[in-house]
């Protein structure tokens, strides 16, 4: 086995990536399907390097905003999934709360979580704070979470511990990642 550059085995965790939460903000149409893109790429990444992916999703309501479809647990269009995907339900903002997504992440024999999906400053800032509370190390992924403004996006990006995709490409290879030890400071 590869060592982690990070000193933690990370899971990649995809977050309320439903339709019912499809964001319809100006700034969040433009670059939903580059925000799909991205979380498909880093799917895709872990997946090639044996790590666990595991999709969250919200059992509930449209609490965001109205939904009139029927299909609102149903994936953003676009979200690639494969059989080794785990998925976790959750009834709270904070994907952690009273759901098995600790239990998973452990059970695939990581001790830390790369957070994508959507709402960014809602539930996977929720999730990223609560991780702590689960003896987890969390990280951002950045560009793969989706947010009302981009704005936001850097917002939360620049508060987290955040990776982009050629961090996760360096740390998925075991490779030395130069800098990650300031960048990722908390």
């Amino acid at each position: 086995m590869k060592a982690d550059p990070l000193g933690k085995r990370l899971a990649l965790v995809i977050i309320d990536v439903q339709r019912k939460f499809r964001i319809d903000t100006e700034d969040a149409v433009r670059t939903h399907d580059e925000h799909v893109g991205n979380i498909n790429a880093l799917s895709r990444m872990f997946r090639d390097a044996g790590r666990p992916v595991i999709f969250v999703k919200y059992i509930g309501g449209d609490e965001c905003r109205p939904y009139e479809g029927t299909d609102g647990d149903e994936f953003f269009p676009g979200i690639e999934t494969a059989d080794s995907d785990v998925v976790v339900e959750k009834h709270h903002m904070n994907s952690f709360r009273e759901s098995d997504l600790a239990g998973a992440v452990r059970s695939a024999g990581c001790d830390g979580v790369l957070l994508a999906g959507t709402v960014t400053q809602y539930c996977v800032l929720s999730t990223y704070y609560a991780a702590f509370d689960d003896d987890l190390s969390p990280f951002l992924a950045g560009g793969a979470c989706m947010s009302t403004s981009e704005e936001t996006n850097r917002a939360v990006e620049h508060i987290c511990k955040t990776l982009g995709p050629d961090d996760v490409r360096r740390y998925l290879a075991g490779e030395p990642m130069p800098g990650a030890e300031f960048r990722l400071s908390s």
